[in-house]
């Protein structure tokens, strides 16, 4: 039986709560420095030219521990006291954004997904064994690639409440192998930490010190991931992107203030929505850390800066 989000919840709830602001490692999932950094400026180029519509869709941030989130029980097959919900978007269409909560001890039996799982580790401990392969060790703070389609069982190790987060790139949704077999992938999954990933430079633009590593995918196509590492004290101007991003602080103090919205400041592993084409700037508050800023992309990876007048007009959508 597939499970689909819409039998656990009505959709209404998860649209209030969204406005309320793994395994082997292997070199060929990282992305050659210098064709990164050629890849963004020719992208942030075309993007500047092509002066597309503001969505008008508001940014918002949000805790794993805000008191508004309302937790609801995981699918059927999973364990009683597994808890879930969707913090962006509408679960049954694409690009949603979800939190996994699984008590010490327990295991999510075998199961697969419709959609490809990128994920944070935002609290526990995680192992993780997906068919085919050996299992992984997740570590708070590390990054997790799950292919669509790929038999995989979890265990939230005996180290405290285990908090997943999840970027969807298809609806949400979970099938136990006892239901339906799983149909397999020629990707394989894998799990990056902080010092496994490779950083090239950001846009000309942007601060120095600044590091952009691509976790996975292509960042001249769609849903590709990123870390974007600034040094304490540095500002990223006012600029704004083609997609939207959906972000996690893995490190660090980060404030964000969207146009027309006030200024906030996320702390280590909170969420933060950025819709696309929104400008904004950005500043890595003084502290000891860096802040290493997780990124989901929908399309393109880009960024424009807007003094040159490269500003977003308002148009029809």
């Amino acid at each position: 039986m597939k499970y689909s989000i819409s039998i656990l919840t009505t959709l209404s709830g998860i649209l209030i709560l969204a406005t309320i602001l793994i395994f082997a490692c292997s070199e060929s999932n990282q992305v050659d420095s210098e064709v990164l950094t050629e890849n963004i400026s020719e992208l942030s180029a075309k993007s500047a030219h092509a002066l597309p519509p503001v969505t008008g869709d508001p940014a918002f941030t949000l805790g794993i521990n805000d008191p508004d989130i309302e937790w609801i029980p995981c699918f059927e097959f999973m364990p009683d006291d597994c808890e879930m919900t969707v913090i962006q978007g509408n679960p049954e269409g694409p690009n949603a954004d979800a939190l996994l909560k699984l008590q010490p001890n327990t295991t999510v039996d075998e199961h697969w997904h419709s959609s490809t799982e990128r994920m944070i580790l935002l609290s526990g401990k995680m192992e993780v064994d997906y068919v085919g392969q050996d299992p992984v060790l997740v570590e708070k703070g590390s990054y997790a690639y799950g292919p669509a389609g790929l038999a995989h069982e979890t265990h939230c190790l005996d180290e405290g409440e285990c908090i997943l987060f999840i970027a969807f790139e298809d609806p949400v949704d979970a099938i136990p192998v006892t239901d339906e077999p799983a149909p397999g992938s020629e990707e394989e999954a894998f799990v990056l930490s902080v010092p496994e990933v490779e950083f090239a430079g950001c846009p000309d633009f942007f601060p120095e010190g600044c590091g952009l590593g691509i976790l996975q995918g292509n960042p001249a196509e769609n849903n590709a991931d990123a870390l974007l590492r600034l040094t304490p004290g540095s500002k990223v101007p006012m600029h704004w992107h083609t997609s939207a991003e959906r972000m996690i602080l893995l490190s660090g103090e980060f404030r964000v203030n969207y146009q027309g919205q006030a200024p906030v400041v996320m702390g280590a592993f909170e969420y933060a929505y950025g819709p696309p084409k929104l400008p904004h700037d950005a500043r890595c508050l003084e502290q000891e850390d860096d802040c290493l800023l997780f990124i989901a992309f929908e399309e393109p990876v880009d960024a424009v800066d807007i003094r040159s007048g490269n500003i977003p007009h308002r148009g029809k959508r």
